[in-house]
Order: structure tokens, then sequence, then C-alpha cells
């Protein structure tokens, strides 16, 4: 491939755009070997820097992984049910943990923007719980969640350690859920985001929020959840 030197866009984000699509198109599958970095600036008539920002870009990013002394990578991704990474409930009734890390819990004054999404005055009280969402030992997202005091008046830290939200309203409380309502959208990473999962700044993260209602339709929760996407391709599995 020969790249354009008269293009504004450098000539690393070039060579990683390529590379990106070889990756993509499924050109390269996971597990495949890419060439040596010097032989793919001979291809790419650059330098080996420049071939060396590319691939480290694109590590960062989880497409490719290194091995010392044997080369560099295509990662693979595993593919999983995004219903699953946001469902309240249990599929199969067990004792399985649901490993997370509570970063804070505390009672609060909801505010305008927490007011708004949970259909209560800005000075009602409402649990703000932030914690981590871990999988196999790593962190794979951020969670923010508020629930209205009113609905759970002695909620703790301990109740919602380890645990889904659907299980402590259903299990522990007894609040009939009916529905939850999910929004997607993307974000790059902050410098605090980035720090917390453990990848680049400006990495592109997903981003879901959910409103859970109650059978009465109380809004009886608002979760923000920031996920990271290098490692797992997401899908949503429709039955006909």
């Amino acid at each position: 491939m020969k790249l354009d030197k008269n293009l504004p866009t450098p000539l690393y984000h070039q060579v990683k755009d390529y590379l990106e699509e070889k990756i993509v198109m499924g050109e390269w599958e996971p597990g495949y070997q890419l060439p040596a970095e010097r032989e793919l600036a001979e291809q790419f008539n650059v330098s080996n820097i420049t071939v060396k920002r590319a691939i480290h870009d694109l590590v960062n990013k989880g497409i490719l992984f290194r091995q010392r002394g044997k080369g560099t990578f295509v990662s693979k991704k595993e593919d999983k049910d995004i219903y699953q990474l946001v469902t309240l409930r249990n599929e199969v009734e067990d004792q399985t943990p649901h490993p997370h890390k509570t970063l804070s819990f505390g009672e609060e004054e909801a505010g305008s923007i927490i007011s708004k999404a949970l259909n209560i005055d800005a000075t009602d009280k409402v649990y703000r719980i932030h914690r981590l969402k871990i999988e196999k030992e790593e962190t794979v997202g951020i969670e923010y969640t508020y629930i209205p005091s009113s609905i759970i008046p002695s909620l703790t830290q301990e109740t919602i350690d380890d645990d889904l939200i659907y299980n402590m309203f259903t299990n522990k409380y007894g609040v009939q859920l009916e529905k939850a309502k999910i929004f997607f959208s993307t974000i790059v990473a902050s410098e605090s985001e980035a720090k917390l999962l453990n990848i680049p700044v400006g990495e592109q993260l997903i981003v879901l929020e959910r409103y859970t209602y109650s059978e009465s339709q109380l809004t009886v929760e608002y979760s923000k959840f920031v996920i990271r996407q290098d490692k797992s391709r997401y899908f949503i599995e429709v039955r006909l």
C-alpha cells in the first residue's frame, strides 16, 4: 500500500487505518500474526517509528496484542449479549455472585438532573451508588445508580454489594418491577474514566442509560453505565 503524503492525515494514522481495516473486514482473523514492524515499514515506505506508533495505538485499543519474543497478533474479542450486561435480573435462580466494587455510597438531594430522570423534586433524597462492574477480575464498566429514598427508606451499601438491582428490589424489598427503558450512546474516555477502566484517554466507550419502572409506573431507578468495548463485541439478539 502507498500512503498519500499530501493528505493532512498523519502517516501513522493512515497506517493504523489500513491495519484496522484488514482486521475489521476479516482479512486478518483473531490470532493472525502481523508482519514484523521493519517489513511493514518497507511496505509502506515509512520509518519504523511511524509503524511502531500505529501498532501501539491499536494495541491500546485492544485490537492487537504483543507477545515478547514472538511478535504482534490480532486480538480475539468475546461476543457478549448487551442485554446480559445491563439486565436487572438473573435468568437462572441461583446464588451466583455478580462482582462489583463499590466506590461510593450515600444519600443526597437529587438535584436538577437526577430529579428529572427520576421524576421527583430536586430536593428529594436519593441514594447515589457509584461502583465498578468486574468480569474475570477485570473492570469492564463504571456504574452510576440513583434510587429515590422514598422507595427504599433503609438501603445500605451491604445490601447492594455484589448483587443486581433487580434482586435487591424484588427479593429484599418486595418492589414489583414492570419494565426498563435503555438508551444507547458513546463517549470518549476522560482522564478519570481511563484510570478506572485502565485504558488510554480518548478511547471510545459505550454509554447505556437505564430507567426502571415499577408496576405502579413509578421511576424507581436511573442508572448510567460507561462500558469499555476494546475486548468485546456487543450484540442484541432478536427472536423472530
